[in-house]
């Protein structure tokens, strides 16, 4: 099919049938739903329409085009379902430049991205997220032809991660024609454009083979912090929180358990005098005021499918994906301070050595005896900002063979992913320098930044002392499978379908830290420790498909399939050298129904499970600085606690029961209603949690924590540092339901079509331990970077959220509106200001977009030219405020603090 024809039809019903979440249905053929062989994801066998899982969500290339989207995340995060933490380039303070999907909050990790049907990476190397095109910011939308979306356990079908759902990138591989695309867009402030150009072009080398080529450039501005009323400032008391700003910067000491700031004016102390007490809650430092909310990025990727068929019924085939990615992120000048622990054997980098020279230190003032100095303060302001500038490249390539002996359509392939990350830093300093330069007199530690006075000059000292230290982050991923289906007999009411295959996957990543990190002697950034680790994974599969009853438009089918997989992981490098097998074997049962040609009823009960990632398992010593809620109210509010967080070899995989059950109404698929009801119910045991939060409440009861430990200052009691691990503790249960809602209208005046997507979260709860208390978490904002702890890390879980969205078509021209919408939470306590219960209000916005395509006949220069133009948030509404949220002062995960943003872009065929 051309491409004129493709845009025709999509530009129609069946790009609003796709951003809504419904199956693709046209009057007319279309090869994209027609490729071969066409598997549906969350199933091996081929399928047809009436057989869609429920609540199968497609999204196609030009409905990406038409609300320019210019990642695949981004018109995921819009659907109903997607809600909870997840990775997200939107974030600067933890960001990674990587944004996976959150499948009805269960978090990342429990949601599977597939490339054209298959595993699109292993484990990350860095952090705690899928690794390879996972990353769904490394795959280009000019070389996607559909997202298709199943909510739902798919663990049978696919084996680890699937309990969410399962994301499926289809990558463009029979296209014909060439295009090209090009696009920018702007917030009303002016300060983060978006720049794309792409091509995609697709040929019949000869009768046999089929090529296509796609390239594509992108690359989007930075927003400041303090660009934006949100978040310019750290102090939200005005707002009902807290003043959340940093303790660390230059003329904060610590003298025999008194905290002192410099006075105004004051610029090198000379004694004790020159001081005041510190205000906990004034004396804070705004580290908005130079951060970085959406870090700046740039990246080029290069899509080739090549296709040839050896004979009838044998093609052979390969894919070849490449993504070079930079990722600019931009924090406050680092802080860091001198201290001690009176603890022996736990190495948090509080740099005693910084305080050891202090008290030597020639400038110290006069008044104060050095034992009596416990603590002194600083921030490189003089080196600029704490930045980190990611450098990520990903390589995917593939080649098969699928062919049909008899009645059975078998297909084998051989992938291969490899990722690699650096991070470089600026703006660190390096301590054993620094001391040095403090014990010469050369930096004085207790003057304010850039401060100049006999024998010292901050500045030169700092910029002698810095350093640009390097990770680095390896993963590579292969895999071999093979699979077959075939219909085996002739039953009185259809054909026993089956499917069966094996599956074969090999894992590594290798972290490398600069050995600055992993001794501890960084002033600024976390400390780490390099670590390698690799996983091995066989799997069977079977399914089957048996019609028990068909009669007229009357339909009884069930379907039953299995899988075993078994993983053998070890260590590569680092500390540990404890290897691991375990095995998971997971069922599913489902029913088709169809009692009325208008009604459908489709139920599944399975069994689904969570490999623990290489890094929960192996993971070595990564330093955080969260905020936890002291039991014991001996820390100050906002307090950030030195926490390290190590990986546990022991874990096993989590194990979840899902339950779906849901109906379809539609009584006329060309016009009239369409009503689809999902109800879902997800348990899970052994939820991999690191716990810190758990830790710290368990230690204050007097309970035993393992091999946690927590640390509190012997004369406040406050809290000073956790040690944390991973372990299987806790059990989740949440269920729900999605509701969608189609019109659709074809009169004279053009074709009309109106949806409604909702989710509501019935429940949604956890517990820490056997034998605990479940809790509620549904309505409440949580920001795991804020609170620490895994335990309810899955981010914030609003009770309803959705879109109403009308879309209108006339000839060559499609207009569009949607008003999206989230619902209110709970705020956070612990972080308003005294305590005291807030709502963080619900948040809707309308995005509104007008396309015109100039036809083929056109006679004009304009021919197959597409003109699409669109605001989004168009009353420029900003994020609702949420005390509990971390840095910029509202949860990142669901809203954006971007503003107004318009966008134009124009594609070309020729």
């Amino acid at each position: 099919m051309k491409f004129t024809t493709l845009i025709r039809i999509t530009l129609g019903a069946v790009v609003s049938q796709c951003l809504t979440g419904q199956v693709i249905e046209s009057e007319e053929p279309s090869e994209l739903t027609q490729l071969e062989p066409y598997l549906v994801t969350g199933s091996h066998l081929p399928v047809s329409n009436e057989r869609l899982p429920p609540a199968l969500t497609v999204i196609d290339s030009a409905a990406l085009e038409l609300w320019d989207h210019q990642t695949a995340i981004e018109a995921i995060r819009e659907q109903a379902f997607s809600f909870g933490a997840s990775n997200t380039e939107n974030d600067s303070n933890g960001g990674t430049g990587s944004a996976g999907a959150n499948l009805r909050g269960l978090g990342n990790l429990s949601t599977l991205t597939l490339i054209n049907g298959r595993r699109s990476g292993g484990n990350s190397a860095y952090g705690f997220q899928h690794g390879g095109f996972a990353d769904l910011n490394l795959i280009p939308t000019a070389a996607i032809q559909a997202v298709q979306v199943v909510p739902g356990d798919s663990s049978v079908t696919y084996g680890s991660d699937a309990v969410a759902g399962t994301l499926n990138i289809l990558l463009h591989d029979s296209y014909t024609g060439n295009r090209i695309d090009s696009s920018y867009s702007n917030t009303t402030d002016g300060d983060a454009s978006e720049k794309t150009l792409s091509f995609l072009s697709g040929q019949a080398l000869n009768d046999s083979t089929h090529l296509v080529l796609s390239g594509s450039w992108y690359q989007r501005n930075a927003i400041n912090t303090r660009d934006r009323n949100i978040s310019e400032d750290t102090d939200r008391r005005s707002q009902g929180g807290q003043n959340q700003g940093s303790p660390t910067y230059p003329g904060r000491i610590k003298v025999d358990g008194s905290e002192y700031t410099l006075k105004d004016g004051v610029v090198s102390p000379q004694s004790l005098s020159d001081y005041r007490l510190w205000d906990a809650s004034e004396d804070l430092y705004n580290f908005n005021d130079q951060a970085i909310a959406v870090p700046e990025v740039e990246r080029s990727s290069l899509m080739a499918h090549l296709s040839h068929e050896i004979r009838p019924q044998l093609q052979i085939w390969t894919e070849f994906l490449y993504t070079g990615s930079n990722f600019e992120n931009g924090l406050a000048p680092a802080p860091w301070f001198g201290g001690s622990f009176p603890f022996a054997g736990f190495n948090f980098p509080v740099h005693s050595a910084v305080l050891d020279a202090a008290r030597t230190s020639p400038h110290l003032p006069s008044g104060i005896a050095p034992s009596e100095l416990e603590q002194v303060n600083y921030r490189s302001f003089e080196l600029g900002r704490l930045e980190i500038e990611q450098q990520k490249t990903a390589l995917r390539g593939l080649i098969g063979l699928r062919g049909q002996a008899a009645d059975w359509n078998w297909e084998t392939a051989v992938s291969y992913i490899e990722t690699k990350l650096a991070a470089n830093y600026s703006g660190i300093t390096d301590e054993t320098a620094l001391v040095d330069l403090i014990n010469s007199g050369a930096f004085n530690p207790f003057a304010s930044a850039g401060a100049v006075g006999t024998g010292y000059d901050n500045t030169t000292a700092l910029q002698s002392a810095a350093r640009t230290p390097s990770n680095h982050y390896d993963e590579t991923f292969w895999s071999y499978d093979l699979k077959a289906d075939a219909p085996l007999f002739e039953l009185p009411a259809g054909e026993l379908e089956l499917a069966t295959g094996l599956e074969f996957r090999k894992e590594t990543i290798d972290v490398a830290i600069d050995p600055l990190f992993e001794s501890s002697m960084n002033l600024g950034g976390a400390s780490e420790n390099s670590y390698g680790a690799e996983r091995e994974v066989s799997a069977l599969f079977v399914e089957t498909w048996l019609p028990i009853f068909s009669q007229a438009h009357q339909e009884l089918a069930i379907s039953l399939s299995s899988r075993y997989e078994h993983y053998r992981d070890r260590p590569t490098a680092g500390n540990s050298d404890v290897s691991n097998e375990y095995d998971a074997l997971v069922y599913k049962a489902g029913l088709f129904y169809r009692p009325h040609p208008a009604l459908q009823i489709r139920a599944s009960l399975g069994s689904s499970f969570r490999a623990p990632t290489l890094t929960e398992s192996y993971g070595a010593g990564i330093s955080t600085y969260p905020i936890y809620n002291d039991p014991l109210g001996f820390t100050p509010p906002s307090s950030r606690i030195d926490t390290a967080v190590s990986g546990n070899p022991d874990l096993d995989p989590e194990r979840s029961i899902n339950l779906n059950v849901g109906l379809l109404f539609e009584p006329d698929t060309t016009r009239g209603w369409q009503i689809a009801v999902d109800y879902y119910r997800i348990e899970t045991e052994d939820v991999i949690v690191n716990g810190a939060q758990y830790f710290i409440d368990q230690a204050a009861l007097g309970n035993d924590i393992g091999n946690a430990v927590v640390l509190r200052d012997p004369s406040t009691q406050a809290l000073t540092g956790v040690f944390a691990n991973w372990f299987n503790a806790s059990e989740s249960i949440t269920d729900g339901i999605e509701y969608k809602v189609r019109y659709k209208a074809p009169t004279n005046n053009g074709f009309w079509q109106a949806t409604l997507g909702l989710n509501q979260v019935l429940s949604y709860k956890l517990k820490a331990s056997d034998g605990a208390a479940y809790q509620s978490y549904l309505g409440t904002l949580v920001d795991p970077r804020a609170t620490g702890s895994n335990l309810v890390g899955r981010g914030s879980i609003p009770e309803y959220k959705g879109y109403l969205e009308l879309l209108w078509q006339h000839k060559q021209l499609t207009l569009g509106g949607t008003l999206n919408y989230i619902d209110s939470l709970d705020d956070n306590s612990a972080f308003t200001i005294d305590q005291e219960p807030r709502t963080v209000k619900a948040w809707s916005t309308v995005d509104i977009v007008a396309s015109y395509r100039w036809p083929e006949n056109s006679m004009t220069w304009l021919n197959n030219t597409t003109l699409t133009v669109g605001v989004d948030n168009v009353s420029d509404e900003a994020p609702p405020f949420a005390a509990g949220a971390f840095a910029d002062g509202y949860d990142s995960s669901l809203y954006t603090l971007e503003g107004r943003r318009y966008h134009i872009s124009v594609s070309r065929e020729f």
